[in-house]
């Protein structure tokens, strides 16, 4: 069955003409990372044979100014769907910030999907991890985070249900659950101990993160810990290998 051509319908003409004294290859790496920089986040670009028809070269040429896109991390290819925009990748750092308000300061909108909370026993590891007895109550909350309508991370987190007993009735999906703790409980949270490893997205996971099956994920474990010293919440979350970096300060020890 042969590939779709994505056509370039939205695109005016006049982009892909060469400016006179001018490199090809360069005026079409230009050209497609302009066009790449206007387009919605995950949209489709034309294919390969539209795009070499239109730029008048041979498809290897235009292969190699994708390539060059994808080096950059500007786009992403999908084998046998095509190639898809893919904004630059956002920085995990060591600066301790919930969701929304790292991508607030990102200047993006942040909102949650496939919300879902409960309040169930503790496991046995989930209860050490709080401090708290085995089998005691706790709320586990896991939900889709976005950002601009793009979802970036599956988080799953646990608290002590004694702790915070209206959790699940005050707050929303799509708000956020220091923002929630501070003002209805008046936690103030002050410091996280976080574990990175790197995780193979199940079929189910990529789904809602609308990556390919067995993608790689970065998967993040995270104790916080309130201004008292109380360990407020345990959970495990992903966040997209292909949208995130982890930032780290190292430092060698003093001789």
């Amino acid at each position: 069955m042969p590939r779709p051509r994505h056509e370039a319908g939205d695109v005016a003409p006049d982009v892909f003409t060469k400016e006179r004294d001018r490199p090809k290859g360069q005026h079409i790496k230009d050209v497609l990372a302009t066009l790449v920089l206007e387009s919605p986040d995950g949209s489709l670009l034309p294919s390969e044979r539209v795009l070499a028809e239109r730029f008048g070269v041979a498809r290897m040429t235009v292969r190699g100014a994708v390539g060059d896109l994808e080096d950059r991390g500007l786009v992403r290819r999908v084998a046998g769907r095509g190639t898809f925009v893919q904004h630059p990748t956002l920085t995990h750092s060591e600066i301790f910030t919930s969701f929304s308000e790292d991508m607030r300061n990102r200047g993006m909108s942040p909102g949650s999907r496939s919300y879902r909370a409960r309040t169930r026993p503790a496991t046995r590891e989930v209860a050490q991890r709080l401090g708290i007895e085995a089998s005691a109550p706790v709320h586990s909350i896991e939900r889709v985070r976005t950002a601009d309508g793009i979802p970036m991370a599956l988080e799953r987190t646990n608290l002590s249900a004694q702790r915070y007993p209206t959790l699940l009735t005050v707050m929303g999906r799509d708000e956020s659950l220091y923002e929630v703790l501070g003002a209805t409980f008046g936690v103030r949270l002050e410091s996280a101990e976080q574990k990175v490893a790197i995780a193979r997205l199940s079929p189910a996971e990529a789904k809602r993160l609308e990556v390919p099956e067995y993608d790689p994920a970065f998967l993040i474990e995270r104790v916080s810990v309130d201004n008292m010293g109380n360990v407020v919440e345990f959970g495990r979350s992903l966040y997209r290998g292909d949208r995130y970096a982890i930032q780290m300060h190292v430092s060698r020890p003093a001789e």
